[in-house]
């Protein structure tokens, strides 16, 4: 059985923001190869391919404002093509478990009845986002508990500025022994 290759896309980091309470990452894309995908097409109203002419267009701008994280992908100072709120809140007071809530905003596209053509895809695609995050945040706390604290060294700014603000808004961590 032959696989057609969806798209690869190569992401440039453009920068980032702190301030109490907000940490900021901006990244563009270009895509290196494959094809775009038909609901990336449908967002954006246009069929892109690899040439230079789509190469880092777009800006994602991933937020977060403890606890909240936005997620904002837009071109140039168009209107966002797509807008993405999500929240993780604690199912136990020992924070072992998670539900996550979202609310995905996409700009219509110029043909008309596209979207809701499209939206039980946007919907699949949203539930398994979610899905995976929830498994993510679950394995991290599982991971803390099993190893007595964290044990990762960091290196990417973004992810220790990210830190840095869970630690200055969240419950503080009891002390671990090492």
């Amino acid at each position: 059985m032959h696989m057609k290759q969806m798209g690869q896309m190569r992401p440039r980091f453009l920068g980032q923001k702190r301030e109490p309470g907000l940490v900021e990452a901006q990244y563009s894309f270009a895509r290196t190869s494959g094809k775009q995908p038909l609901g990336e097409a449908l967002i954006f109203g246009e069929r892109r391919d690899s040439s230079e002419k789509f190469q880092h267009r777009d800006v994602m701008t991933i937020r977060t404002e403890y606890p909240y994280q936005t997620l904002r992908i837009q071109t140039g100072d168009e209107d966002p093509v797509m807008d993405l709120w999500i929240v993780y809140v604690p199912q136990d007071a020992e924070e072992l478990t998670n539900r996550t809530f979202g609310l995905l905003s996409v700009k219509r596209p110029k043909v008309p009845g596209v979207l809701e053509l499209a939206w039980p895809f946007l919907v699949a695609f949203t539930e398994r986002i979610f899905a995976e995050d929830r498994e993510i945040v679950e394995l991290e706390q599982q991971a803390w508990r099993e190893l007595g604290g964290d044990h990762n060294v960091e290196v990417f700014p973004v992810i220790n500025a990210l830190r840095g603000l869970l630690a200055e808004c969240g419950v503080p961590a009891p002390a671990v022994n090492a």
